[in-house]
């Protein structure tokens, strides 16, 4: 088994990488577009989208791509000894290789903590927690078909917007005058729920925001958002849509977030309904919306069941320190389950 840096595949490597890509794709999501060779191409070169330093890794038997590995070191001071990894798919030979190499480019870097992320299967979590790791929280990730969405009752939701409240519309980066506004809407995020996972509030700033929407862009995702703001120019809430350029069909719900104070009015209904219409005029080639939410964040739920979310993949996050995942990965290669060479 060989292990190589995505950023340095050559050509062959690269259209094998795509290739495994594109199965996982269709296995996954079979009524969606797979992932195209640009998008593949500005993944593989990430290093700054969520204001983290990207690394991924592709390991190979003989000529043929088996799985991706992805580890995502936060430049949040408060989540400093954190490291986010994920692997694709997640099969115990490669699997046990690929995190070996991730956990030490984290290690490298000082991380002392792993969260992994991917889908919650009994083979994922029989191999997290297997290695030490515990099941910490549980996302679901959903899917909405936008030409089945009822107007009517996206008219109801626009209609029943305060009347106090003022939208501001913009793509990429938000307006300088509004972006303190978007600041605000963004640390409310930090009321989401993360449930048991050992993990720090990020406070953003507005470096952090503008540098975050550049990275999008060199990504190739359009950056919507609407702003639901006070008359004195405070923030009320905020939704932010990301429109895949590469396959627009399929483009992800981001953020949705009103600040407590305005919590219980409509107006997180209304910004939902508004970007809908917005999507269907300024973006009509978005065919599905997915979105990710805690199950135990209830609230958002019910909001994207009434509109139309359906339930795609459920998503596990489970975390241990990093010398925990080190002594079950030894503990495995005793027993004989994987070998290999890196690099």
């Amino acid at each position: 088994m060989r292990l190589v840096n995505a950023r340095e595949l050559d050509p062959i490597q690269f259209e094998a990488a795509l290739r495994l890509q594109q199965r996982l794709d269709a296995a996954r999501d079979p009524q969606l577009p797979v992932t195209p060779a640009g998008e593949l191409r500005a993944t593989f070169d990430d290093n700054a989208s969520d204001n983290a330093r990207h690394e991924r890794i592709v390991a190979f038997a003989d000529r043929q791509a088996i799985a991706i590995g992805h580890v995502e070191l936060t430049f949040d001071p408060a989540n400093s000894a954190l490291a986010f990894v994920e692997l694709s798919p997640v099969i115990s030979d490669a699997s046990s290789v690929l995190l070996s190499e991730l956990l030490r480019q984290a290690q490298s870097d000082g991380r002392t903590s792993v969260i992994a992320w991917g889908d919650y299967t009994p083979d994922s979590d029989a191999f997290w927690t297997g290695l030490g790791a515990e099941l910490r929280s549980t996302d679901q990730e959903s899917d909405l078909d936008m030409a089945s969405v009822d107007p009517n009752l996206m008219g109801r939701w626009t209609d029943a917007m305060p009347s106090d409240i003022n939208l501001v519309y913009w793509s990429g980066r938000c307006p300088d005058e509004h972006i303190e506004a978007l600041v605000a809407t963004a640390n409310a995020m930090n009321d989401a729920p993360t449930d048991d996972l050992e993990i720090a509030d990020t406070v953003f700033d507005a470096a952090m925001l503008q540098a975050d929407f550049d990275a999008r862009d060199t990504c190739g995702f359009d950056y919507l958002g609407i702003l639901a703001i006070c008359a004195d120019g405070s923030a009320a809430g905020a939704t932010e849509v990301l429109v895949n350029r590469h396959r627009p069909a399929f483009s992800w719900q981001w953020n949705t977030v009103v600040l407590p104070d305005h919590r219980g009015r409509g107006i997180g209904r209304g910004l939902k309904a508004t970007m809908w219409k917005r999507l269907r005029t300024e973006a009509s080639d978005v065919a599905t919306l997915r979105t990710g939410n805690a199950q135990s964040n209830a609230a958002m739920l019910a909001i994207n069941t009434e509109m139309g979310y359906k339930p795609s993949h459920l998503m596990g996050c489970w975390q241990a320190d990093a010398t925990t995942l080190e002594s079950g990965l030894s503990r495995s290669k005793t027993g004989g389950e994987f070998a290999g060479d890196q690099y």
